[in-house]
């Protein structure tokens, strides 16, 4: 077990430099009728557990691995909801092992580490690991297909890590370890210890460029906790300062934002918070390869740009977001809405929202490009909205180096994505599929320091609010944002139907504490409605639950 000791070491290193806030189960709701969204039952489970490409740990070692500080196992339901991830049962076809909500396998056999380190199946995350949402009230729960999730998922990653680490400081935990990866790999030549080491190795290397970079940036990161994630910095550190071993590429991740709902984005002009990309294909890819899909960059400038990336697979995701509608206020659960005073509350949202905020048919759904609504989704200047600045400006300002090549953030993503997309769509067959979501749309990026205002249909079952969730619910929207709370709690999956938004006003057993003063954290800005009188607003909530 010297090796396995030696890996796991270097492992528990790296977490001396991280912290996390650990959090404890909570109770399994009864099961509630859920909100008609388009899916069948099928379409549900494939989106749950759909291969995109991605990849963060050999899957045996995750069905083997124990929690760090027990004998149970660390990818158990109960542990992994302490993350936010939903539970999810068995299913032969799509979750052969019942893990949660938003995991999947691919199949790699690559020589980039840490991918070179263990060939066959590896764990990865899907689209509905961050897009899946469930309120729960009084015992009910009410799953939100394509809803911003509650997950934690550094907090997840440095656990998981902490486990790993376990597997050293206990020899008899190794051994264990060791036994059930290689029952469940069936090749008892596997040299599980030699994998290890080479896994903890890569891992070192990855955490020196973050810990070089966080140095010479200045200045820390910012910690999403629950339901947020500086998806753009992140996925920006990823590929090309982690995975390139480049640091002065790397950037405090300091834009923590929400999971965006993904109800109607098929059909949106440009899609993500600020209206920075175009193409359904290429938004996906941004998308999978920031969450960890294999590519080796090292070959963008050679005739094929090697990546592990499963665009057929994708491109079945964004047809299947295609028939996925908004939810509907579920009245048997949350109460009926009051409709004399949502209609009071029309004409407050014609006469203060709708400039802005357009209504749709949460039922408009064509397949064919011909027919197909699109939703031109306005946005405006940062200072204009005045809520956080920092994801806007961060994209608009990142700039990276490969070689002696500097260029904007924005324009190696779109050199990346041109590249994969034409690989791909060089096939007939793949074009013709590919058309079917793209609908000839090009791979177009712009970099405007800007926020979009998207239709608010299902926007009652997306809190927090505003686009890095620093708002708890719709009564403090509406407020002017000195009024607004400075610190809340988030993680609670308990729903409030009256103040629309999960409760957070008092701590509880795994509570993340969310503050507003914190870089990329500021609660100001979207000051529209804030005038309305008491009556104006309650009636506008109400017309809320109605879209």
């Amino acid at each position: 077990m010297t090796r396995v000791r030696v890996a796991t070491v270097l492992l528990i290193a790296l977490l001396q430099l991280a912290s996390c806030q650990m959090t404890e189960p909570y109770p399994q709701p009864a099961a509630g009728p859920g909100t008609d969204q388009g899916w069948d039952a099928q379409t549900t489970q494939r989106w749950y557990h759909a291969d995109q490409g991605t990849a963060f740990f050999p899957y045996a070692w995750l069905l083997a691995l124990e929690e760090a500080d027990s004998r149970e196992p660390f990818a158990a339901s109960d542990n992994l909801q302490r993350f936010g991830f939903l539970p999810n049962p068995p299913h032969p076809s799509y979750n052969p092992d019942g893990l949660p909500v938003g995991f999947s396998r691919t199949s790699l056999e690559l020589d980039q580490p840490p991918f070179s380190c263990w060939s066959g199946e590896w764990a990865g995350l899907t689209c509905a690991a961050c897009h899946t949402g469930e309120l729960r009230y009084q015992g009910a729960a009410i799953r939100i297909e394509g809803g911003p999730a509650q997950n934690d998922i550094e907090g997840f990653r440095i656990s998981l890590a902490q486990a790993l680490g376990a597997v050293s400081a206990d020899p008899l935990k190794g051994l264990r370890f060791v036994a059930r990866v290689l029952h469940r790999d069936g090749n008892l030549a596997r040299n599980v210890p030699a994998s290890l080491e080479c896994f903890g190795e890569a891992a070192v290397a990855r955490q020196r460029v973050i810990q070089e970079g966080l140095a010479a940036a200045g200045e820390p990161p910012t910690d999403g906790g629950f339901a947020r994630l500086d998806a753009l910095g992140r996925g920006g550190n990823f590929l090309f300062a982690e995975s390139t071993g480049i640091v002065d590429n790397y950037r405090p991740t300091t834009a923590p934002v929400s999971f965006p709902p993904l109800w109607d984005t098929p059909y949106f002009d440009w899609v993500l918070y600020n209206n920075s990309v175009r193409q359904p294909l290429a938004r996906s890819i941004v998308e999978a390869l920031g969450v960890g899909a294999p590519i080796d960059l090292s070959t963008l400038n050679a005739p094929v740009l090697k990546h592990r990336l499963q665009l057929d697979n994708i491109v079945d995701i964004q047809l299947w977001l295609q028939d996925l509608k908004s939810p509907k206020w579920p009245e048997p659960i949350l109460g009926a809405i009051d409709q004399d005073l949502a209609a009071q509350g029309a004409e407050v949202y014609g006469a203060n929202c709708i400039g802005c905020h357009q209504v749709v048919d949460r039922e408009a759904r064509e397949a064919s490009c011909a027919e197909r609504p699109e939703f031109a989704i306005p946005s405006y200047p940062i200072d204009q909205v005045g809520t956080d600045p920092r994801q806007a400006v961060n994209f608009a300002t990142r700039e990276i180096k490969l070689g002696e090549q500097a260029q904007p953030l924005g324009a190696w993503v779109k050199l990346v994505t041109d590249k994969i997309v034409g690989q791909y769509m060089a096939d007939p067959k793949n074009a013709a599929r590919a058309e079917l979501i793209n609908c000839g749309a090009a791979n177009d990026f712009q970099v405007i320091e800007e926020y979009r205002a998207r239709p608010l249909n299902g926007f009652w079952a997306t809190a927090p609010y505003l686009h890095n969730g620093s708002v708890p619910d719709l009564v403090e929207l509406l407020k002017p944002a000195a009024e607004r709370p400075a610190t809340f709690y988030v993680g609670n999956w308990e729903f409030d139907p009256e103040r629309v938004g999960f409760e957070w006003a008092s701590p509880f057993p795994g509570a993340f504490e969310y503050d507003t003063s914190l870089p990329g954290n500021s609660n100001a800005g979207h000051d529209h409605g804030t005038d309305l009188s008491a009556g104006d607003r309650r009636a506008l909530i109400e017309y809320l639950k109605t879209l």
